[in-house]
């Protein structure tokens, strides 16, 4: 018999597998991204036992051969609502689709399941953009993969300036406005607006201008394609998210 196992994880995406069975993606603390096969959930009482975004304590058997873990049984551990805020619910979709898409080695999973936790947990309370808090919490991601965004200095002169006015096409570095002016190539870069600037300023510490500050659509397509491009300058993989395109338009609403 395979051996049962017990992990703690966020349910991520539920997918039918049969007319009595699901798939289960769930992000353990132990374990990371997981494939978990629930047989046998016939009733609708039952499958509404699982809420997507929610952490539960699951008993799993072990895969054979690089299969499917099967489930148990499970306990809600956390239930995480967002049916009052459907920016909230979108950004928290953002993180666990932006979990599915990462490579992250097992041994690392605990402190990335920690980091959508008190993700979970805190965007409930959020008042202000819900957009701003997203780009903070991909840094912080970032951070964890190794590649830490930093806003300073300038790419060209090395520098800290006051604002920055545009980004390396590919590579995503920051170029202040002295250097963009004396540039040559000036195809090489992409123009930040002025707000696109002061928000990349500022987000180390968004959370105190949350009720001040909201992005525009400009700024919101400019910092969402330039976090892409940097994802993309590291690992030569995309990073574009069908849920931060849905974050994106209500938040322009």
């Amino acid at each position: 018999m395979k051996a049962r196992v017990s992990e703690q994880g966020v349910l991520c995406k539920i997918s039918q597998y049969s007319e009595s069975s699901l798939i289960l993606h769930v992000f353990g603390r132990q374990r990371g991204m997981v494939s978990v096969l629930a047989k046998g959930i016939r009733k609708k009482q039952e499958q509404d036992l699982l809420a997507v975004l929610s952490e539960y304590e699951f008993n799993l058997y072990e895969p054979v051969a690089g299969g499917v873990y099967l489930l148990g049984d499970f306990s809600l551990s956390a239930e995480h609502d967002f049916s009052q805020s459907v920016q909230k619910w979108a950004a928290a979709q953002c993180a666990v689709e932006l979990y599915s898409k990462l490579i992250i080695p097992t041994e690392e999973a605990p402190v990335y399941y920690k980091l959508l936790q008190t993700w979970l947990e805190y965007l409930p309370g959020v008042e202000g953009s819900v957009m701003l808090v997203w780009w903070r919490f991909l840094l912080r991601v970032f951070t964890l993969l190794g590649i830490p965004f930093s806003a300073t200095p300038c790419a060209l002169c090395q520098q800290s300036p006051e604002h920055y006015a545009a980004y390396e096409k590919g590579s995503a570095r920051l170029v202040c406005s002295a250097c963009c002016e004396s540039l040559p190539d000036q195809d090489r870069l992409t123009a930040l607006s002025p707000l696109s600037a002061r928000i990349l300023q500022l987000l180390p510490g968004i959370g105190n201008y949350l009720g001040r500050l909201k992005p525009d659509s400009i700024a919101t397509q400019q910092l969402n394609q330039l976090f892409e491009d940097y994802y993309q300058a590291h690992f030569n993989r995309d990073l574009k998210l069908r849920s931060l395109q849905v974050l994106a338009q209500l938040s322009a609403c």
